[in-house]
């Protein structure tokens, strides 16, 4: 009876485990690709190898507990392994009736049973429904997208010193994951396109007066920038970056942050300059990006950027 009970109870483990396994590896490819980017491709699945290594594994285990204390005489097949194999019991054979829990003969679903796959499916449902309503800037309306790029392309002509547009490209055909890059300009052009995440942080800040989070917001503050400079002529990526740590000050506070909140996330931005790099050292700013060096566009200031 005791083995029986534990058996059924780590069954409903199993299971249980399995369920939220599930919901953790469908809701994984509807997240949204920033919170997705934070998360590596291998760990949902990992997640569901381990499990089900832990299920084999479990089980050799009490099979092999099983043999050690099972009678010596005893060779024939157990009660379980009859039950498993389809082979159904007597109806007084209480050895059968106390392994299921219930009336030799009955039903193996009960209530709880039905109650945990309506949980699961639920739960599952529940992911599908919010992954399929929109996020981010998709989410904003078609008004105010327009409303949000007239900004930003005020912006861009203020620092690009001759009229600018921005396009938050919601097609992916010129920025996005297959380009590898946040936003895109021709050197000295009138056009630049910013992926939609970084539109939709730059959106919140202007117009829900809500910071997404201190870092994304610096990096779609310093990404506008960025390629607005390259708009003004300036095709060094390295030099572009140290221009739009410095000019994304002012760019933030016309979007709604203090002068000391915004010149805050751009240091942060210089300061992690080298790590947001990575491989490609052109983004790098060079020797004389600093308070009162060549490239300093406020020498007169001790603030920098």
């Amino acid at each position: 009876m005791e083995e029986a009970q534990h058996i059924a109870e780590r069954a409903r483990f199993v299971r249980r485990a399995r369920l939220v396994v599930l919901a953790l590896v469908v809701g994984y490819f509807f997240l949204p690709y920033g919170v997705k980017a934070w998360i590596p491709l291998w760990l949902p699945f990992l997640a569901a190898v381990g499990l089900e290594v832990h299920f084999f594994v479990g089980g050799y285990r009490a099979r092999n507990r099983q043999h050690m204390h099972a009678p010596a005489t005893d060779r024939g097949p157990q009660a379980r392994d009859l039950a498993d194999l389809g082979w159904a019991p007597e109806f007084e054979d209480e050895e059968f009736a106390s392994y299921y829990d219930r009336p030799a003969g009955g039903p193996r679903w009960s209530l709880r049973h039905v109650a945990e796959a309506a949980v699961a499916l639920a739960i599952v449902g529940g992911i599908l429904f919010y992954a399929a309503r929109p996020h981010g800037w998709s989410a904003v309306s078609t008004r105010n997208q327009a409303r949000a790029e007239a900004v930003f392309s005020r912006e861009a002509t203020r620092i690009a010193g001759h009229p600018a547009t921005v396009i938050c490209d919601t097609s992916g055909r010129h920025v996005g994951i297959v380009q590898d890059a946040d936003g895109v300009a021709e050197v000295g052009g009138r056009v630049t396109y910013i992926v939609p995440d970084l539109c939709d942080a730059l959106y919140q800040l202007k117009f829900k007066h809500r910071v997404q989070s201190f870092s994304r917001t610096g990096r779609a503050i310093a990404v506008l920038a960025h390629e607005s400079w390259h708009l003004r002529g300036v095709a060094n990526e390295g030099l572009a970056n140290c221009y739009a740590f410095q000019s994304g000050v002012g760019v933030g506070v016309d979007l709604g942050l203090s002068e000391s909140h915004a010149r805050a996330m751009m240091r942060e931005q210089l300061a992690t300059n080298a790590s947001d790099s990575g491989a490609n050292t052109q983004y790098l700013v060079p020797s004389g990006c600093e308070n009162g060096g060549r490239y300093d566009l406020h020498p007169g200031s001790n603030a920098f950027p």
